[in-house]
């Protein structure tokens, strides 16, 4: 298993430093015979391609990490990634182009970066967010990821002569992973890709996609300027419901940290950081906004 996670993490930009850790980790498992069990049986039952009960996994090698002496959020991370070549194996069986696998599990190392920057440790906290890349329901193409949904934002939604009722048809639902800039071009080509991947779900040959995000805040454009990069991919949505959010959940998101309590506490070493800052210094409050976008397989459709 150790060479196994090694080639996979040998594919992968990967920091050493996260390398070494990664695999000392598992070291400490392995030497831990209830450990080993706890952590191995789903990955070899995944590895046979057998279907797995996610959350059960993860609890479990959370159990193996606190037999062995390996934290956690470490030993959870290496649940997933000594099951990425099976994975990769499954995306060949299926005929899925490699790239994506790839792309899908790059978010491996996202999240591994925010782990590590917000409680200093080689690891995910957010396990529980791998179930859809691993059963194959989730996909990175490009820029951003997706998956299949049922329209869900409002209790009806009308449109360029479409209707829909909330839990009626199918939609594309996309997240938007910290890999780095929003950049509009990555996002329209994202969009091409997924037109193409998900071609059976066009409504009158536009592809419906939806998101929830903080990026879709509408108030973000009081301290926005119109040309960043948030704000074009905010106006390829039609933004159909916003919500303010308390006590700022989403700061881990912007600043590597939880909010302290006060913005005169937060870096800024970023204009978006900044400007959040004085946003929130003056009175401003987070919050999240729901859309939906309709794309011909070229361009936004307005």
């Amino acid at each position: 298993m150790k060479t196994e996670l090694q080639i996979f993490l040998d594919r992968f930009p990967y920091p050493s430093e996260a390398k070494t850790a990664l695999l000392q980790g598992l070291d400490q498992i392995l030497s831990n015979a209830e450990a080993a069990r706890l952590l191995l049986t789903p990955i070899e039952a995944y590895k046979n391609g057998a279907s797995i009960d996610y959350g059960a996994a993860i609890q479990d090698a959370a159990a193996a990490g606190a037999a062995a002496g390996v934290h956690e959020y470490t030993a959870q991370f290496l649940l997933f990634a000594c099951m990425g070549e099976s994975l990769r194996l499954r995306y060949k069986e299926k005929g899925i182009d490699e790239a994506i696998w790839y792309d899908s599990m790059m978010d491996l190392i996202y999240k591994l970066h925010e782990c590590h920057a917000l409680h200093g440790i080689w690891g995910t906290f957010v396990a529980f967010w791998y179930d859809g890349f691993f059963a194959m329901t989730r996909f990175a193409l490009g820029r951003l990821q997706y998956e299949v949904t049922t329209y869900y934002l409002t209790d009806t939604y009308s449109g360029h002569g479409i209707t829909m009722k909330r839990d009626e048809k199918k939609v594309l639902n996309t997240h938007i992973p910290s890999s780095g800039p929003l950049r509009h071009e990555d996002v329209l080509d994202s969009y091409r890709r997924a037109y193409q991947f998900y071609n059976d779900l066009t409504i009158n040959g536009m592809l419906p996609i939806i998101c929830g995000s903080w990026l879709l805040y509408d108030r973000l454009k009081e301290f926005l300027p119109a040309d960043c990069n948030i704000i074009r991919f905010q106006s390829d949505f039609e933004i159909v419901n916003n919500i303010e959010l308390g006590g700022f959940d989403e700061c881990w998101r912007i600043y590597n940290m939880n909010y302290p309590g006060d913005p005169a506490l937060l870096p800024r070493n970023t204009s978006l950081q900044r400007r959040y800052a004085d946003w929130l210094a003056a009175g401003g409050v987070s919050g999240a906004g729901y859309g939906i976008l309709w794309f011909d397989g070229e361009k936004v459709v307005k």
